[in-house]
């Protein structure tokens, strides 16, 4: 019987994030980025068109709503390139990481065991680029847990390939594991006992 051990944990000897290489994603995905900021831009611009048209205040003060319009979008499309930038991802030996963030950052950890399912998706512009998103489901979740977006198609089909095996032997292990094993003596003991049997054996005995 081993003996039992609860030792003081080290903090140095903890895994360290900041040594972990991520992975950048495809600079196509900017541009895709750009293209969904340049629509949301568009439809800005026509809402601020038909206040200048039907508000006479917005339209004394039409240099001011202008320039705020601007500011907004230039703010815009800044952000999207600082979210870009910081956005990352890698694989280890038992988990799969993602970073992203404007002001801080955020990194996620998704242990293999706890994977349940591996999606891709594909939007309307991504597949102009031929990228997709890799969206990772855990135990008791509705929605994906994590979504990795910016991925050449064929190296986000390679990840979920080995998502999925991940999971498939990790499933192998726990039902092995959790299969019960009897030896043959304590099969043969469990054996119902035959009653009529016993008391024969008893008479020929007497």
């Amino acid at each position: 019987m081993e003996e039992f051990t609860n030792s003081t944990v080290s903090f140095d000897s903890l895994p360290k994030f900041e040594l972990v290489p991520f992975q950048p994603l495809n600079k196509n995905y900017l541009n895709v980025v750009y293209i969904s900021n340049a629509i949301f831009a568009v439809i800005l611009a026509i809402g601020l068109t038909l206040f200048i048209i039907f508000n006479d205040f917005v339209r004394s003060n039409v240099i001011l709503w202008v320039a705020i319009l601007i500011g907004i979008i230039a703010l815009l499309f800044w952000l999207s390139n600082i979210s870009f930038r910081k956005k990352g991802y890698a694989l280890r030996e038992k988990d799969i990481l993602f970073r992203k963030g404007i002001l801080s950052t955020t990194k996620t950890v998704i242990p293999f065991n706890r994977i349940q399912h591996v999606a891709l998706h594909e939007g309307v512009f991504s597949r102009m680029y031929q990228l997709s998103e890799l969206q990772v489901y855990t135990a008791g979740g509705s929605s994906s847990d994590l979504h990795i977006p910016g991925l050449p198609k064929e190296e986000a089909e390679r990840i979920k390939s080995f998502l999925l095996n991940k999971i498939t032997v990790l499933e192998n292990v726990s039902n092995v594991i959790e299969e019960p094993i009897f030896p043959e003596e304590i099969r043969e003991e469990n054996h119902p006992i035959d009653e009529s049997r016993s008391d024969s054996e008893n008479e020929t005995q007497n």
